[in-house]
Formats: C-alpha cells, sequence, structure tokens
C-alpha cells in the first residue's frame, strides 16, 4: 500500500512519472479500473487489514475485528510487515510476528522519528543514508529471507509511507524530474488523460470535465510561482519514481530465489491525491532532513485525473485507488483491464481463499 497516490500516478494508470517496474507488474498482472478506499489514511489500513469497514471494525483499535496477519498465523504462515501502522498498539499486538517501521501517520523520511519500532521495541539507528522508503524494502527483504529460511508460506504487508507529506526524495531522483513539471498542471492533466484513453482505461470520445474553480489558469502565476509548483510536483514524482525503484528490488530478490512466480502481489493506495497545503521550512532543502514541502489542491487534481476531488472526500477522486495484482500462474488476462468494482474490504477475503484456511 502507497500513500495519498492518485488514481493517475502510475505510469500504468496515465502518469508521465517512471514507474517501469510498477508498469511490469501490471503487464503480466490485471488492473482495475474500480477500486476503492475509504479516502483517508487510517480508515483504509483498518479496512485492508480486517476485511470490514472501519466503524465495524472497531475503527483504531479494531476491536470488533482479527486481521489478516491473525488468520493467516493460525495457518501456519510467516507473519510479518515493515511502514506506516497509523492505528492503536502495534502491530506484534494483531498478528504480525516481525515488524519494523513507524507507529506514526507520517515521517521524516530522511531522520525518522520517536515511534519507529522494531519487533515491539524502539528503534532509532538513523544513519546517514537512512531514507524511509528504502529501509520499508530492506526489512521487508530481511522478514521474507527469515520465512523462506522457516519453509513456511508467507503473508507481508508492506506500508509505503511515500508519497505522503513531506514531499522528501534523495536529490538524484529529484533532479531527475527538474524541468518536466513547466509546462503546468492544465498541460499535465490533459496529456495523462489522453495516455488513460490509450492505455484503455476511459472511453476514446471521453471529454475531460473542466477545472476545478480552485484552480488558478497556470499562466496567471508569477514566474517564480510556477518555478515553485514545477519543483514541489517534481519532489513528488521522484518520491513515485523511488517507490517504483525499490519495488523492483523486492521483485529481483523474489525472482532470484524462485519465489516470483509462486507470490501473489497487491499494490494499492490508501485513499487519493492529497490536497492539503501545509509547507514550511522551505529553506530547508528537500533531500534533507527537516524540509517539509507539500503541494496543494492543484496538483492534486492532475492527481487523480480526470476524477473529481481528492483524500477526504467521497467522491472518486478521494476512494479511487489504482490496484494492480500479479500472479503470473494464476491470471489468465494477463495485462487486461478488470472492470468490475473491488473494494479493500476483499483482500482479507481474498487471502483466506488463497491461503484454503478459514475466517
Amino acid at each position: 500500500m502507497v500513500d495519498d497516490l492518485g488514481f493517475a500516478d502510475f505510469g500504468c494508470y496515465g502518469s508521465e512519472i517512471e514507474t517501469p517496474r510498477i508498469d511490469q507488474l501490471a503487464e503480466e498482472g490485471l488492473r482495475f479500473s474500480q477500486f476503492y478506499n475509504t479516502a483517508k489514511c487510517h480508515s483504509s489500513r483498518v479496512s485492508l487489514l480486517t476485511g470490514l469497514y472501519c466503524n465495524q471494525a472497531g475503527n483504531a483499535k479494531l476491536s470488533r475485528a482479527t486481521t489478516i496477519a491473525e488468520v493467516l498465523g493460525k495457518a501456519g504462515y510467516f507473519t510479518s510487515m515493515s511502514g506506516k501502522w497509523h492505528l492503536d498498539k502495534q502491530p506484534t499486538d494483531f498478528g504480525f510476528q516481525r515488524y519494523w517501521g513507524h507507529l506514526s501517520g507520517a515521517t521524516d523520511f530522511f531522520a525518522g522519528n520517536e515511534t519507529f519500532r522494531l519487533n515491539g521495541e524502539v528503534w532509532n539507528e538513523f544513519g546517514e543514508d537512512f531514507y524511509t522508503t528504502d529501509a520499508n524494502v530492506d526489512w521487508s527483504i530481511k522478514f521474507m529471507g527469515e520465512a523462506l529460511e522457516s519453509d513456511k508460506p508467507f503473508f507481508h504487508y508492506i506500508a509505503f509511507n511515500a508519497p505522503h507529506y513531506p514531499l522528501q526524495a534523495p536529490k538524484s531522483d529529484i533532479q531527475k524530474y527538474l524541468g518536466r513539471y513547466d509546462s503546468g498542471w492544465s498541460e499535465v492533466r490533459e496529456v495523462r488523460f489522453k495516455k488513460q484513453k490509450k492505455l484503455g482505461i476511459f472511453p476514446s470520445d471521453m471529454e475531460l470535465s473542466a477545472l476545478p474553480k480552485h484552480m488558478p489558469r497556470w499562466e496567471s502565476l508569477t514566474v517564480q510561482q510556477r518555478e515553485f509548483e514545477s519543483f514541489r510536483m517534481a519532489i513528488f514524482a521522484a518520491m513515485v519514481d523511488r517507490v517504483d525503484q525499490q519495488i523492483g528490488v523486492l521483485l529481483d530478490w523474489l525472482e532470484e530465489r524462485g519465489e516470483l512466480e509462486n507470490t501473489l502481489i497487491m499494490l494499492c493506495s490508501d485513499n487519493g491525491a492529497c490536497p492539503f497545503e501545509r509547507s514550511k521550512h522551505l529553506n530547508v532543502a528537500p533531500w534533507k532532513a527537516g524540509s517539509y514541502y507539500l503541494y496543494d489542491a492543484s496538483w492534486a487534481t492532475v492527481g487523480n485525473t480526470p476524477l473529481k476531488h481528492y483524500k477526504q472526500t467521497q467522491h472518486e477522486g478521494g476512494i479511487s485507488s489504482p490496484f494492480i495484482v500479479h500472479w503470473p500462474k494464476q491470471i489468465k488476462n494477463m495485462g487486461g483491464w478488470e472492470r468490475s468494482p473491488g473494494h479493500l474490504i476483499d483482500i482479507m477475503a481474498t487471502c483466506i481463499e488463497v491461503a484454503d484456511t478459514a475466517y
């Protein structure tokens, strides 16, 4: 699960952001055109983990629920997690035998925070090269390696904090996207929509809706404002690119061990693109700890192309996720689109069926 990523932010859903490894998963698997979340971080995590709507499950306390990790753990699976928790207690209290990550809803990607835990204990070994997205995959590989050594099947959940704010990425990744958004949000949105129609998500004769009233015309911005807007979208793109790179590291690791073909992989977002403007510390470069860039509702509208609104609303832009399923030996319509609706609550039932166990 990625965080605050819009419906149109992966290449295989229309984006110009380079996501070749995620696109490969789509080409060798299935993409859903109508997959839904709950429009907010914590409630989507509850639904994914429990197969229930948030209130049914007891909200963040999970007081009226059982998790996928608890069900599959009893069925003999090695269960582990890395990344953002954002619920009560800790993953190790809810069936995860291994956990590394942060309990908070967000973190500084370079410096971390005081909520990082390793198997229930405080963890604060943040080195000079620390970057949360990379560390999520490093720990994922460590835990799945333990699972393979134990000769058990594994269930692993990666909750990437990226591309949730603060927008921070390694300098080289940001430099790759500098200047790419100088044309402005209107043009980028139109280009994404054309690509979406070419990909078959939407009909070729569908028209792009008008920009919302809150979005100023790009031409009405000053040169300095345009440079700032282009820059912060480049940071966001770099974060998504980095997620793709790290997913590639994980896929290569699985393939080297002969496990890729036999591993069911599902990829989604917890809600639509985020419209909040809370930027501060702009004197600190976004490839350094302490920086705190965000983009606002204008780029969030692009992230959810062509859908209306964004995170926190119940419009399509708030509740629509890209959803990719990769399982080569089991998926017949490889590279196709699944048009039937799906929801995060379906993941629990799917895992139970795949594991041939009971709820």
